[in-house]
């Protein structure tokens, strides 16, 4: 008897040690996941963010750079990505980023504010970088459906006007500000309203804190 009641005591030490291995375990991945959700990034050039279960302009990148890092970081990512041409303009807070001669059009600039990345801002000739109907977003500025398909409806629609009678000004932005995420286009025009020039620009920034 004495025999059979130490080999049950083992038999249970034994599956008592398992049973903490395991918890433990689990425990372990269950606090690790979030740093890895943290950690992983999601590339505007190479993925659709449309399809995503979740939009959350914190996880994107872009040509490698994305929100929160420094602008060290940044700058050495982007100064070793081929075909672009990189500018730090240090009184603006911003680095530029535009395609190579002949054209030398600026398609990107990075805020910096307080030596981190604060805003990545995508203009006009990038929407052709992007994939799928991410590269639709820069033409859904006039189109309400093909906005709310892709994004839902925005937390705010604000429309400013400026410029001269010779030359008004108008600029929508539509933002969602849980997503991280802003539209904008600008449209300027002649005296008799001929449309002179229009920029359309996506914006990313840190999502709004859940309150």
């Amino acid at each position: 008897m004495r025999a059979a009641s130490r080999t049950s005591y083992a038999v249970s030490v034994v599956r008592l040690v398992f049973l903490i291995s395991v918890v433990t375990a689990v425990c372990t991945a269950l606090e690790a996941s979030p740093a890895r959700a943290q950690n992983a990034s999601v590339d505007l050039i190479r993925t659709d963010v449309t399809k995503l279960n979740v939009l959350d302009a914190s996880q994107w990148s872009v040509l490698g750079v994305r929100l929160g890092e420094s602008k060290e970081a940044a700058l050495a990512t982007l100064r070793q990505t081929k075909d672009i041409q990189v500018k730090e303009d240090s009184a603006a807070g911003r680095i530029f980023v535009a395609i190579p001669p002949p054209n030398s059009t600026v398609v990107m600039s990075v805020k910096i504010t307080e030596n981190q990345v604060t805003a990545i801002n995508l203009v006009g000739g990038f929407g052709e970088w992007l994939q799928g109907d991410t590269q639709l977003l820069f033409r859904a500025f006039e189109d309400d459906s093909l906005r709310y398909k892709l994004l839902g409806r925005e937390d705010q629609r604000q429309a400013i006007q400026g410029g001269s009678k010779e030359s008004p000004i108008l600029i929508v932005t539509y933002a969602y500000f849980k997503e991280g995420l802003l539209l904008q286009y600008a449209t300027k025009r002649s005296a008799d309203g001929k449309l002179l020039e229009t920029q359309r620009e996506m914006v990313l920034i840190h999502p709004a804190k859940a309150r």
